[in-house]
């Protein structure tokens, strides 16, 4: 991963919290796309891009709480809250505290620093892999959306959490079973499927193409995160292919779960 790039775009974070911060501004920095950003911010930090954007805004508004007279109100307009109730609830939810309380008592300041990205910590180790050319599947799928890779990820647990208390989830994971994540314009899309076509199920195609194929040799989830990890943080950047930032496939069997990353030659 190119550190410096991500440390630009921190820049540019702390240049704009009191501004829009627009994800499709932050990949370009990067020279991702805005759902591969956001996987690989998540992966080096442990916490979204939009928790930390948040941690900055509440962490600069507690500094300006204690050295200046500016109204609460005024502060929580300033950096991007609807109302006044609304920053005050998150700022006692972070600081533990109200912001009248931090600006009328005589406590210690409280900050969540800057990030700052470097390969000082890394290890690298080898990374196993197929490619192969694959053939259009035809998958039956239910699926969720979300607006934000956040709701994105609450949503794919309740689906999985819903779906294992049915029989479907028993039929599909017998067959073998897909989990396909697609981000599109200002929408995130997560189905859930096999080969096999069940009731309240939609066709989904998967389409042919090269992939890069990685075995997790497990089916935790702790395992298939580290293994994410070490594709978009050390992968990526070592590769001689381009890869298509907007679609992901798993592929669960009965012991392990395999990764497709839909690849191509890049240009010169």
């Amino acid at each position: 991963m190119n550190y410096e790039y991500l440390n630009n775009m921190i820049k540019y974070i702390e240049d704009n919290l009191t501004e829009n911060i627009e994800y499709k501004k932050l990949a370009k920095i990067v020279g991702t796309s805005e759902y591969t950003l956001q996987r690989i911010f998540i992966f080096l930090t442990n916490m979204s891009l939009s928790e930390y954007i948040r941690k900055r805004r509440l962490s600069s508004a507690f500094e300006e709480l204690k050295t200046t007279d500016t109204k609460i109100i005024d502060l929580a307009i300033k950096y991007k809250y609807d109302s006044q109730i609304s920053f005050a609830r998150a700022f006692k939810a972070m600081f533990g505290m109200t912001p009248s309380g931090c600006k009328t008592n005589n406590i210690e300041y409280k900050q969540f620093p800057i990030i700052t990205f470097s390969n000082n910590n890394n290890t690298c180790e080898e990374l196993n892999y197929e490619i192969k050319d694959i053939k259009e599947i035809k998958l039956y799928c239910i699926g969720i959306s979300a607006k934000t890779h956040d709701d994105l990820l609450y949503n794919i647990r309740k689906l999985y959490s819903d779906i294992e208390k049915t029989r479907l989830y028993k039929k599909i994971n017998e067959k073998g079973m897909y989990g396909i994540s697609i981000c599109k314009k200002d929408q995130y899309l997560y189905y859930v499927g096999s080969e096999d076509k069940y009731d309240h199920t939609t066709q989904f195609i998967i389409p042919a193409g090269k992939y890069a194929i990685f075995s997790v040799n497990s089916r935790e989830q702790k395992d298939i995160v580290k293994k994410e990890k070490k594709i978009y943080t050390q992968w990526l950047q070592s590769t001689n292919y381009d890869i298509d930032h907007e679609f992901n496939l798993e592929l669960y069997t009965d012991t392990n779960c395999y990764l497709y990353i839909k690849i191509k030659d890049k240009q010169n």
